[in-house]
Order: structure tokens, then sequence, then C-alpha cells
């Protein structure tokens, strides 16, 4: 498990059996668990009969946890909404080492392109980078690096889920709510995504000297390993979606440990944002290492946020 950054992605989905195919063919392991109440009522998914399922990677990193959902629940993000629409959590990140392969891969499993995969620069970093989409409305960003070569990361085909992107209205006001919980931008980007970047936020067809975006990347300790990064076009705005505190089908939370929760907690609630409580810090009987104190917030743009006690 993380101890900095999210450690757990919670998925609510009408489709758990194609997503765990998903994560089986890349050698993640199943735990299923019952479905209790207190799943039920801090998550607000509506199959309340159906199982809890946690997938891991044998060597750790992120967990993903799916959820049961009836096919009727609403979406959190729309399928067909742009993809620079701001609310609620966009995608989750993960790696490959062969783009050609993971794109016939995802298509095997049940996502199909959003966008196709484009290279483009980043700094000095030029990655290839496509979106995929399932019918639960989450959008999975798969990334190849081509230069410079990745250094001290090791994976097979693909790796854990290392990053999560908010699409929002402003970068600076999701940043200040991030800061509450420990998290430090440490890049900051202004201005157009060079190479075929633009493709990536379908922003292609705008005039070139306004296609620019504000994306920006924060963790506690400055790591790409449970980072959350945001992106907003100013020149270009959409209208954000209202998205659910609780239930609907998606990208439902991130999950992060905090080494303090209790002290975490009355900083929330003595700042300006505690109007974006969802529940209240309380002892909960949750899976694995989320059966500990949380509670949940609501990001600026809808982006829930589950904040637990650090195991020791």
């Amino acid at each position: 498990m993380r101890r900095k950054g999210f450690s757990h992605v919670v998925i609510n989905t009408a489709h758990a059996d194609t997503l765990g195919g998903f994560f089986t063919a890349l050698g993640w392991q199943l735990q299923t668990e019952a479905l209790d109440d207190a799943a039920v009522a801090f998550w607000g998914n509506t199959d309340a009969h159906g199982a809890l399922h946690r997938w891991q990677l044998p060597d750790g990193g992120s967990e993903v946890i799916l959820l049961p959902a009836s096919i009727e629940e609403p979406l959190l993000r729309p399928v067909a909404c742009p993809v620079a629409t701001p609310g609620g959590i966009f995608d989750i990140n993960m790696r490959t080492d062969d783009s050609d392969w993971a794109c016939g891969f995802l298509a095997a499993h049940g996502w199909r392109e959003l966008v196709s995969p484009v290279a483009w620069h980043f700094g000095e970093v030029e990655t290839k980078e496509g979106l995929f989409i399932q019918d639960d409305g989450i959008v999975m960003a798969v990334m190849q690096r081509l230069h410079p070569p990745l250094q001290g990361i090791n994976f097979d085909r693909m790796s854990d889920i290392f990053n999560s992107t908010q699409m929002v209205t402003s970068v600076e006001r999701t940043l200040a709510f991030l800061q509450l919980f420990d998290f430090e931008q440490f890049v900051d980007h202004r201005g157009p995504l060079p190479g075929e970047g633009a493709r990536v936020l379908q922003l292609e067809d705008q005039p070139e000297e306004t296609a620019h975006v504000r994306l920006s990347i924060a963790h506690p300790d400055g790591a790409m390993d449970g980072s959350i990064e945001l992106i907003d076009v100013p020149a270009h705005p959409l209208p954000s979606i209202d998205v659910a505190k609780l239930g609907g089908r998606g990208l439902r939370a991130l999950c992060i440990p905090m080494e303090d929760v209790e002290r975490c907690y009355e900083r929330f609630m003595s700042s300006e944002w505690s109007d974006r409580l969802i529940h209240p810090l309380s002892h909960r009987q949750l899976p694995g290492q989320l059966n500990t104190d949380i509670f949940s917030v609501a990001a600026p743009d809808g982006g829930r946020l589950d904040l637990y006690q650090c195991p020791d």
C-alpha cells in the first residue's frame, strides 16, 4: 500500500465481470467480500445484493475496489461529454511498454478508443498517450514513455494505476483545496501541449494560439505514484457537470492515507471548504486498510476523496 498520495480507486460499476477480466488478464489478484451496509452507505452503490471485489497487484501499488451498481444508475460522467468538461474524476492512468499492444488488449476487455494514441512532449519527456472508455463512463489514460526511458519502474505489459486526472474550472482553486491534505504541486505547465498533445484533450480544432491548458500535478512527496493531475482550459471553458456525492456509475472516489487523520479532519472543518464534507470522520467497517477512521469530501468540481488513517 502506498503511504502517500492515493492508494485506492473506488469504482461503481454495472460491468464488474468485464472489468475484473481486464485486471485478471494483467495478473492482478482478487479478493471477494460480502457487500455490507457500511460500504453501501459510505459509497452509495445501488446493488446491495452483489459482492465487493478488491483487485491488487502482487507487488503492491494501487488497489481497485469494484462495487456493484445497477445498470439503471446514472453515470457520474456521461460517455459523450467532451474530454475537457469539468466535473468529478476524469480518468485513471496506467503505463504500458507497447501502445499498439495495449490498444488490442483493451479492446478485448471492454474498452474502446476515446482518443487514439498520439505522441506529444511534456517538457523534456516524450510520451505516447491514448484515452479509452468503457460503458460505466470510466476513462483510462494509457501512456508509453518514448524518451527518456523510465528509470526504476518495472511492470509486466501495464503498470498499476499511478495517477488520476480531474478536469476543473480552476486549477488554482483545486490546488488550494488539495493542500489541506498535504498535496503540493510539483509539475506546472501553462500553454499548448506540443506535438499532438492537443488531440488528447480534443482541442485539435481550436486555434493554436488559444488551445492552451493549465496542467498541474500534485503529490505530498512530489512523486508520480498516487499523484493527482488537474487540467483547466482557460480560453475554451465548458459547463461543469454536477456530480452526485453518492452512488452513480463510474470513478467514485480516490482513497488517501493520512498520518494523522483526526488532525487533518480538524484542519478541513476549520477551513473555507468545510461545506464540501460528504461524511464526517468516523470509524467504519470498510474493506482492507479502509477499516479505520475515515471521512469523505468533494473537491471543488465534485471529485470525491476519502481520507483515512494510515496504518502503523
